[in-house]
């Protein structure tokens, strides 16, 4: 097995694990601030935006000194950083501190995914850039999509029992990059982006698609926040789903996006198709004002599989076009997570307030048009 194909397989199981990991500690922070402090919706947006802001602030302010690190450094002192951060948040019943934890739970997410995908895009073009992100993709995904079924199982019992799994996974993603750089030289020799740009004579080749991509990531990921932050508590409040159906329903987004990643990353039909980007966005809103008309739980399954399979172009376009042609992957991974980071913020913050004064509806349909944002400026572009 050569060097780049073995580092991808250690990235690609650390991203599951860790996306595993992290996804769980996020859905179970919805229940456990909700049962142990008695939080309304709005501070648990709030308490969700604290943390993706911390990893969107620190995701630029740290730039320079990640953009000097090795790879795998930054992983192990993301990982180890945010085990403990949890570890100190199940000793504490002071809500203030939960929400200076939730600060740093945030800072050091923020030396894990653009390190991971730089560390994977690097060299790569065409479709070999394509399967290199697909293959993240499918990993990172496919860790998300099966993480919510256990931590509904799991808070059933105890809202704290998938926070401590998701800590003991997060100390295993750490050995699994520290054993694997102590075997494998090839690993422990990568460089930082820096050394890896001045040693090489490139010529930027970016597309302008990568634009709209980026909107197109930033409004679906504010109506993403929504569908995991409030959907727990509206079915929570207002339906007759328990924690367990709520996992089983964010598994079928999640598996629906898995499998589209993976079609993705072995076709190349989407790669710089701009009618087709701005399809998904019109279909997503399409998606959303449909959501308020759901009655049954065998409707709210076929919603889920829609949003999961329409995220994943979304999500892919961003990706890879944004990467595509790029000098400085780092910067463009940067870009990608700040913007992803940005709509989940404005979703949890937003979301949060118009559910506790408007309802969930009024939340849906909100995003519907929230969505169709980069068409109207497209449009707009177009006509001037």
């Amino acid at each position: 097995m050569n060097t780049s194909n073995l580092q991808g397989k250690v990235l690609n199981s650390a991203s599951f694990v860790a996306q595993f990991a992290i996804s769980m500690i996020n859905l179970a922070l919805v229940y456990y601030l909700r049962l142990n402090f008695n939080l309304s919706a709005q501070l648990i947006g709030l308490s969700a935006a604290i943390y993706t802001g911390t990893y969107f602030l620190f995701c630029i302010v740290l730039e320079p000194i990640t953009h000097r690190m090795r790879p795998r450094h930054s992983v192990e002192l993301s990982m180890v950083g945010m085990a403990f951060v949890m570890i100190a948040l199940l000793t504490t019943k002071n809500i203030i501190f939960v929400f200076i934890l939730l600060f740093f739970y945030g800072l050091f997410m923020s030396f894990l995914w653009p390190q991971v995908q730089t560390w994977l895009a690097r060299g790569k073009e065409g479709d070999e850039l394509s399967r290199a992100t697909s293959s993240f993709n499918s990993s990172w995904s496919l860790g998300a999509a099966l993480s919510p079924l256990l931590t509904g199982t799991l808070v059933a019992f105890n809202t704290s029992y998938p926070i401590v799994v998701g800590i003991v996974l997060l100390f295993s993603v750490y050995f699994l990059i520290a054993i694997s750089t102590k075997l494998v030289p090839s690993i422990r020799s990568i460089a930082s982006e820096k050394e890896n740009i001045a040693k090489g004579d490139l010529v930027d080749q970016s597309t302008p698609l990568r634009f709209l991509s980026w909107a197109g990531v930033l409004v679906i990921y504010a109506a993403l926040a929504i569908l995991i932050t409030i959907f727990p508590l509206y079915a929570l409040d207002e339906l007759t789903i328990n924690e367990s159906s709520v996992g089983l329903l964010l598994l079928i987004r999640g598996m629906a996006t898995f499998i589209m990643f993976i079609v993705l990353g072995r076709t190349s039909w989407w790669h710089f198709n701009k009618t087709l980007i701005l399809s998904i966005l019109v279909l997503y809103s399409l998606l959303y004002f449909w959501g308020t008309m759901i009655e049954s739980f065998l409707l709210y399954m076929i919603f889920f599989f829609i949003s999961g399979i329409l995220f994943a172009f979304a999500y892919s376009f961003s990706i890879f076009h944004g990467a595509s042609g790029s000098i400085n992957r780092s910067k463009r991974m940067l870009v990608h997570e700040v913007l992803l980071t940005s709509g989940t913020i404005i979703g949890s913050i937003l979301g949060g307030y118009f559910y506790e004064k408007f309802g969930y509806d009024a939340v849906l349909k909100g995003s519907s048009v929230v969505v169709l944002l980069p068409l109207f400026f497209t449009l707009i572009k177009k006509r001037g």
